[in-house]
């Protein structure tokens, strides 16, 4: 495997550790809001729309981390890079990675991996019942 699809595969694992410590964060920070706004008001229901420690929450609900990846599309790319990226997707089929993955890893759009992934399943299978129709003749004509 290329040192630089090592790389995108590294990149998206810091994406997405990342973004689960921020989550995990936002959680917490959220959680003890909460607990306060309990606190005063003994249920978070019960607090005034006004109240400071519903607008704390409320306002924090609004910084939830999100995650997105770039989702370009083959037809967006030069030729070259886009027999690349083909490549890159069978290489990580082949490792098996779920499709959705592959797309975040190489910043291109699902339905565009998945295109991609099942047009390689789909030149396998056909390879494959070639050599299959194939031996069974030899095996026929051997008798």
């Amino acid at each position: 495997m290329s040192k630089f699809l090592e790389l995108k595969i590294r990149n998206y694992e810091k994406i997405i550790h990342d973004h689960n410590r921020a989550n995990k964060r936002f959680y917490d920070e959220l959680l003890v809001l909460v607990q306060q706004c309990e606190g005063r008001y003994k249920s978070v229901d019960k607090a005034p729309d006004d109240s400071p420690e519903w607008q704390a929450i409320v306002l924090k609900r609004t910084e939830r981390p999100v995650l997105s990846f770039r989702s370009r599309k083959v037809g967006d790319m030069s030729a070259r890079e886009a027999a690349k990226i083909r490549r890159e997707v069978v290489e990580l089929c082949n490792r098996g990675y779920p499709t959705a993955t592959i797309a975040h890893i190489l910043g291109i759009g699902i339905s565009t991996a998945g295109r991609i992934t099942a047009n390689y399943k789909h030149q396998i299978n056909s390879q494959n019942a070639v050599q299959l129709h194939e031996r069974a003749r030899q095996l026929e004509a051997d008798k």
